[in-house]
């Protein structure tokens, strides 16, 4: 199914013919994109009828930079968006690639950045709140944090569930003969001790990546991931994989796709000729991330509506990232049982005029917008058979009209 609706009307083709030259774009796909953003606040609906029964409603996930935030400011329609949707108790989600907060601080600063309130941690997913779900595994085992910066990244590990935790650092000065020259000028020398590592957390890119990444292809090369030890399977033919990673060592989770991962996967293929095997690579667009988006999205409309609610139908992507935020939807509207995903493309972000030529239908979203609040708008409009419609009494008029700074 062609994944690009046809919106336009009379007016926004004669628009688009009493414009200069050249401001019409020369491509096929240029043209879309202008007809898409030219209609978008021009569309009208009817009413809803007295005896319409309506049973599903939609569902929002914002990006936040690009989309709400730019930098040091809240772009236009941001915080009208939100309080809108929360007026409405219309479920929405923040579905973003940073790292830094928890789920308790991302929401605290959603509710400062756009003067909301009621947000809930829950409402809040970032790049690493996958590892929450790896609790169960490895809470009690020895985890390896990586990332650059060690305490915060630690700090986060503990907050979702970890309980034994080990930097790089900690293990160069544990083992500063194996490792000479990596140890910290400003730290000493530990006393050597047993260390076994039973999986790999890497939180962002790290501030010394040539020495994380020998110390993570020793690990690879161990036995049940224990530092200074060699798997006896290591090269040899008879076993999968040539032997490699073939001794229960550690597994590798990334939050993003950062350039520490090609890093690792070069320095691992050049040392064994091998591609390295058992690495997730979580954030946007990645199942684990989108997934739990949805299935919050699903708990707080519970909690919005009652356990006998209309169901959720269409959750919308608002995004301005082609290869995170789109292709994510996209993925998750194959993969999802329960609920159809389509996206928005808003032009507030990293998204430039020619990103998709030539770009397959994956890339490609639902409908373009010029901003957050006619993004919202436009979604809400493609289906007038809502609850939240219902219970507003069907008036289009209050969301009709321009983006308004807020």
């Amino acid at each position: 199914m062609h994944c690009f609706h046809k919106l336009s009307r009379k007016s926004s083709d004669d628009s688009l013919k009493n414009m200069d030259q050249s401001e019409i774009p020369m491509t096929a796909t240029e043209r879309l994109i202008k007809r898409s953003l030219s209609c978008t606040l021009d569309l009208t609906f009817p009413r809803r009828k007295s005896n319409q029964i309506p049973n599903t409603t939609p569902a929002f996930v914002f990006d936040i930079d690009g989309v709400l935030f730019d930098k040091r400011r809240r772009l236009p329609g941001a915080s009208r968006s939100l309080k809108y949707l929360q007026e409405k108790k219309i479920p929405f989600v923040f579905l973003t690639n940073r790292w830094i907060e928890t789920d308790v601080e991302g929401a605290a600063l959603m509710q400062d950045y756009f003067g909301t309130s009621g947000i809930s941690p829950m409402q809040y997913i970032s790049a690493q709140s996958p590892f929450a779900n790896l609790v169960p595994r490895f809470g009690k085992q020895l985890v390896l944090i990586v990332g650059s910066c060690a305490i915060r990244a630690k700090f986060l590990a503990d907050f979702y569930g970890f309980e034994n935790c080990i930097t790089p650092d900690e293990i160069y000065a544990a083992n500063p003969s194996r490792y000479a020259g990596f140890v910290a000028p400003d730290r000493k020398a530990e006393r050597a001790r047993r260390i076994m590592i039973k999986a790999i957390l890497v939180f962002d890119q790290p501030r010394k990546p040539h020495h994380d990444k020998m110390l993570i292809a020793d690990l690879l090369l161990s036995v049940n991931g224990l530092v200074g030890s060699s798997s006896p399977k290591n090269g040899k033919r008879r076993y999968p994989n040539k032997g490699y990673q073939q001794d229960e060592q550690p597994e590798i989770w990334y939050t993003l796709a950062m350039p520490f991962v090609r890093t690792m996967s070069e320095h691992w293929q050049k040392l064994t000729g091998m591609k390295i095997e058992n690495t997730v690579i979580l954030g946007k667009p990645s199942y684990e991330n989108f997934s739990i988006a949805e299935t919050q999205l699903l708990d707080t409309h519970r909690q919005l509506h009652g356990e006998d609610a209309s169901t959720i139908d269409t959750i919308w992507m608002i995004g301005d990232d082609i290869d995170t935020d789109i292709l994510g939807a996209k993925h998750q509207n194959i993969n999802s049982m329960l609920c159809t995903w389509k996206s928005v493309l808003v032009t507030t972000g990293v998204y430039k005029n020619g990103m998709l030529n030539g770009r397959p239908m994956l890339y490609w979203p639902s409908f373009f917008s010029t901003g957050v609040w006619e993004a919202v708008q436009l979604a809400l409009r493609q289906g007038y058979n809502h609850k939240w419609w219902q219970q507003a009494g069907g008036d289009w008029e209050e969301i009709s009209g321009t983006s308004q700074n807020m």
